[in-house]
């Protein structure tokens, strides 16, 4: 019963602690992601290499959203460059899948225009769809097959135009935790069904705490 009651309280606490962060914000939108007006614009098993030119790093962003689908992620790894120098650059592991992916960054302290973001995936052997929106050529990314190097070099040794620009939007954190946000939270999860309101929201947390409770209760039962 001891453990019983430490756990769930450990489990309380961790909910209420994760709760005080702050959600990530869009500060910059380069082509918007997750849009309905998004096209593919390529389709690879392997590893690749993508650089995309004429991007703007906002200052204070802690990560980059990818207009990318996969049903099984591969390793990201990003880096952004002003001319030759490494601006910034972040990692992430294969655990994603969706139609987008936010690699982490290291934030700067002032913006910077005119940047190429090239981003390195792989080791990978799963079906990736880059989605975007068709440009002119001489504005489209360009990607090189088969190398995972997220450098302008890598890219240029035997690229071949995408025939448009990568979805990518730029986030940095958000103003006021989750907590502030609970109010609006509640309204927005009652809007677009059959029965809106926010008793919606209400409905489901209170289930949720009756779930909680008989398992609580269910589990004390079959203690000796």
């Amino acid at each position: 019963m001891v453990t019983l009651a430490v756990g769930v309280a450990l489990l309380a606490a961790a909910s209420a602690v994760a709760l005080t962060r702050s959600p990530p914000r869009v500060a910059r939108v380069g082509v918007p992601v997750g849009d309905a007006s998004d096209v593919p614009l390529g389709k690879d098993l392997g590893d690749m290499t993508i650089c995309q030119s004429g991007e703007t790093l906002p200052a204070g962003v802690s990560g980059i959203r990818i207009g990318m689908w996969a049903f099984l992620g591969a390793k990201m790894h990003v880096r952004i460059y002003s001319g030759s120098r490494i601006l910034t650059e972040g990692s992430r592991g294969p655990n994603w899948t969706s139609d987008s992916v936010t690699v982490p960054i290291k934030p700067v302290d002032h913006q910077t225009s005119g940047v190429k973001v090239c981003i390195g995936i792989g080791p990978n052997s799963q079906p990736l769809m880059l989605l975007g929106a068709e440009t002119p050529a001489r504005e489209s990314a360009v990607a090189t097959l088969g190398v995972n190097s997220p450098t302008p070099a890598a890219a240029a040794s035997s690229h071949a135009q995408l025939g448009g620009k990568i979805g990518l939007e730029y986030l940095a954190a958000g103003r006021g935790s989750w907590w502030s946000r609970v109010v609006s939270v509640v309204k927005h999860m009652g809007l677009g069904r059959a029965y809106t309101g926010s008793w919606i929201a209400l409905l489901v947390a209170a289930l949720m705490a009756a779930i909680g409770v008989l398992a609580i209760r269910l589990t004390l039962r079959t203690l000796p």
